[in-house]
């Protein structure tokens, strides 16, 4: 992915460590505390919480003295695993989490990309917002407008299974990311609604630069998801049996992971493009 992975690494370095390359031990503390402390810092138990946004069963509660309170969100079976967040409201992609963090997150996935011409529309902050359909009788949504405001001024498309995806979220569909859940039956209604008021012509740009990524890229999905990916799990595996852990190998396997996924994303937003229900434009009718 784009983006400096290593920035928190070289910030540590050159701040905290007189510029000295890390120990193994420095490394590996250091990127304990970096995936697993809370704003406060590394908190007992809390540590242990995994991300998931669509099973997130949690929310923190902090008060005025700096302490911090993990309170349940829903009724938390026995046995049933206690989750986190480590991005809310929409405002983290599912690339900003795998640049911080180091793994691609389960869905629901936020994608975001750009092309030539979007790095171009995005100079202006209020492009994105002809996306959209203006509120009203027809448009889907309610009378006081909601939605309307775009999650990002770049390409994204919010995946919620292998087959269900929203094009160009807006704020308000994604804010829940990190704060709730959604049923897919009620996903699939949000995502309806929400589509109706998403003009054909930016849905038709969508597709054609998530076509023009997919091409550009060195592989394809199958090759990825068939041959490249169990190859190299299978050669981890065989050094790893010997008693070591080849941590080139294990950074590979998380690219081509990364990889694979965004590959599906942008096949999913292809797909989506083509057989969903948009607003049509009088020019386009």
């Amino acid at each position: 992915p784009t983006g400096d992975t290593h920035r928190h690494i070289n910030w540590y370095t050159s701040a905290c460590n007189d510029s000295k390359e890390l120990t193994p031990i420095q490394l590996k503390a250091f990127i304990m505390f970096l995936t697993r402390a809370a704003d406060r810092g590394m908190v007992p138990m809390y540590d242990l919480m995994n991300h998931h946004n669509g099973l997130i069963n949690t929310r923190l509660q902090i008060d005025e003295e700096g302490g911090m309170s993990v309170i349940a969100a829903t009724a938390i079976e026995e046995n049933e695993p206690i989750y986190n967040t480590y991005s809310r409201g929409g405002g983290e992609s599912t690339v900003d989490v795998f640049n911080t963090y180091g793994f691609v997150e389960d869905y629901p996935q936020l994608w975001r990309w750009s092309d030539v011409d979007m790095i171009v529309k995005a100079e202006d902050p209020n492009h994105a917002f002809g996306r959209y359909v203006g509120p009203d009788e027809n448009s889907g949504v309610d009378a006081e407008g909601r939605g309307f405001e775009p999650n990002s001024h770049h390409y994204e498309i919010l995946v919620i299974s292998p087959t269900l995806a929203a094009l160009h979220p807006t704020k308000a569909l994604v804010h829940i990311l990190g704060n709730g859940r959604r049923t897919i039956d009620e996903w699939k209604v949000e995502i309806n609604n929400h589509h109706a008021t998403l003009r054909k012509s930016h849905v038709n740009a969508m597709h054609d630069s998530a076509l023009a990524v997919l091409s550009e890229l060195p592989t394809t999905i199958k090759e990825d998801e068939n041959t490249i990916l169990p190859n190299e799990r299978r050669l981890f595996e065989k050094v790893k049996k010997k008693g070591r852990v080849d941590q080139s190998k294990a950074d590979t396997i998380q690219a081509i992971e990364y990889r694979l996924a965004f590959k599906k994303a942008l096949k999913l937003a292809v797909d989506v493009a083509r057989s969903g229900q948009f607003y049509l434009d009088s020019e386009e009718l």
